[in-house]
C-alpha cells in the first residue's frame, strides 16, 4: 500500500518539481549579461495594427510608429469587425487601412492573416505587429525590424504591461506578474537558450517567415501558438529588450479578470494540448531550444503553480503520515524553487512595481484571480471577448 500510494503522489510531485526547476533556472539565467539580439539595417518594414472599435486609443500609438517610421515603411491598419469610426481615425492618421467585415470569424489571428494577404502582391523585408491599445517607445520600431532583417528570424520586443500611479495596490501585484513572466523569465529563457515566447505586440518577422505563416485561428493565445510553432520549424524568436512596449492594465475589475482569463485559460489548454508533444519531438531531434520553449510553455501562472504545489504539499504530507516521504519531499523542494526564485525576481526587477509596503495587497490580487477561474470568467475564454478601455469605462 505505501508503495502504490508513493507511486501515485511522487509522479505529480515531481513533475511540479521539475517545472518549478526550469522556473527557477530562467530565473537565474535573468541575473546573466543578457545575451543581446543581432542589430542591422532593416530593409522595408510594414507596421501592422490590428483594431477592434479601437478609435478611442488609436491616434497615439500611430503617432509613436509615423514618427519612427521612415520613408520605406508602411503603416497598415486593419479595422476589424468594426461598428465604430476606427477605420476613419486611421485614414486621418495618415495609415493605410484594410476594412474586415466577417462577423463569423472573430479574432486577431483573422485580421493578422488578412494584412499579411493584402501585402503579399507587395511584400515588404520586414512586418511588425502593434497592437492598438499599446505604445511604442522611442527607437523600438528600428530595434526590432533591424533585428529581425539581421538573424532572419522573429523578434520580440520587452512588452510589460502598466498599473498605473492611482491604481490600487492589488493591480501593482499584477504588474509585477506580468513583468516576471514577460521580462525576467523572458530574459532568462533568452540569455540560456537562445528562444523566447512571442507576446503579440511589438514582434517583427522577416517576410520570408511571415509569407508562410497562416494565423487564420480562433486561437486565443495565437502569438504563443505562432512563437512555437517557429521555433519547431527551425526559427526559434529573438529576445530584444531594448525596443520597448506598454499598454496599461484595464480600469475595472470585471475588465482585468476578462483579460486574465484570456490569457490564463488559452495558455493552460495550449500547454495541455501541445507540451507534451513538443517534449517528445526536442528529445527526438535533440533540439533544445525547442525543448526549452517546451518546458516555458508547461509552467502554468503563477497563482495556479503555486496552488498546485500547496495541494501536493498537502497530499504529501497526509502520504508521510503513512509510511511515504517521498510525495513531501518532492513538493517541498518545488515549493522553496518557486518562493526563491520568485523573491529573487522580485528582488532584481519587481521592486519599483510592487514595494514591500504593498504586500498586503496579495491577498486581494489572489482573490481576484480566483475569479479568473469562475464560470463567467471561463465563458469568456469561449469566444473572442474585447477587454474594455478607461476612456470607455469598462467593456
Amino acid at each position: 500500500m505505501t508503495a502504490l500510494l508513493t507511486a501515485l503522489l511522487a509522479v505529480p510531485a515531481l513533475l511540479l518539481l521539475t517545472l518549478a526547476a526550469f522556473y527557477a533556472l530562467e530565473i537565474l539565467g535573468a541575473f546573466l549579461p543578457l545575451r543581446t539580439a543581432p542589430a542591422g539595417a532593416p530593409g522595408a518594414a510594414a507596421v501592422i495594427v490590428p483594431a477592434h472599435n479601437e478609435s478611442v486609443r488609436l491616434e497615439p500609438i500611430l503617432d509613436d510608429v509615423k514618427r519612427q517610421m521612415r520613408a520605406s515603411d508602411r503603416l497598415l491598419v486593419v479595422a476589424d469587425n468594426c461598428d465604430d469610426d476606427t477605420a476613419e481615425v486611421a485614414m486621418k492618421a495618415g495609415a493605410a487601412v484594410l476594412i474586415r467585415k466577417d462577423p463569423a470569424r472573430r479574432g486577431k489571428g483573422y485580421a493578422l492573416q488578412f494584412a499579411l494577404d493584402a501585402l503579399k502582391e507587395k511584400p515588404p523585408a520586414v512586418v511588425v505587429f502593434i497592437d492598438a491599445d499599446c505604445r511604442l517607445e522611442e527607437g523600438a520600431l528600428a530595434r526590432l525590424a533591424g533585428a529581425a532583417a539581421a538573424s532572419g528570424r522573429p523578434v520580440q520586443g520587452l512588452y510589460l504591461l502598466r498599473a498605473g500611479e492611482d491604481a490600487p495596490a492589488s493591480r501593482k501585484a499584477a504588474e509585477f506578474a506580468w513583468l516576471l513572466m514577460n521580462e525576467a523569465r523572458m530574459r532568462g529563457l533568452f540569455t540560456l537558450f537562445d528562444v523566447c515566447r512571442l507576446t503579440g505586440s511589438g514582434m517583427a518577422i522577416p517576410w520570408t517567415l511571415a509569407e508562410t505563416l497562416d494565423l487564420a485561428s480562433g486561437e486565443i493565445v495565437e502569438d504563443l501558438a505562432l512563437g512555437l510553432s517557429l521555433t519547431e520549424a527551425g526559427a526559434p524568436p529573438l529576445f530584444c529588450a531594448e525596443a520597448r512596449i506598454h499598454s496599461e492594465f484595464p480600469p475595472t475589475d470585471e475588465s482585468a479578470v476578462t483579460q486574465h482569463a484570456r490569457w490564463e485559460h488559452g495558455s493552460l489548454r495550449l500547454a495541455a494540448r501541445a507540451a507534451p508533444g513538443l517534449l517528445m519531438r526536442a528529445a527526438a531531434r535533440g533540439d533544445i531550444r525547442l525543448a526549452a520553449a517546451a518546458l516555458d510553455l508547461a509552467i502554468p501562472p503563477l497563482s495556479v503553480f503555486g496552488g498546485l504545489i500547496g495541494v501536493m504539499l498537502l497530499a504529501g504530507a497526509l502520504a508521510r503520515a503513512a509510511g511515504a516521504p517521498a510525495p513531501l519531499t518532492l513538493s517541498a523542494w518545488a515549493f522553496f524553487l518557486l518562493l526563491g526564485a520568485t523573491a529573487a525576481a522580485w528582488a532584481r526587477f519587481g521592486r519599483a512595481a510592487l514595494p514591500a509596503s504593498d504586500f498586503g495587497a496579495l491577498a486581494e490580487y489572489l482573490f481576484q484571480k480566483v475569479k479568473v477561474y469562475g464560470t463567467r470568467a471561463r465563458a469568456s475564454t469561449k469566444a473572442w471577448t474585447r477587454t474594455g478601455r478607461e476612456e470607455e469605462g469598462g467593456p
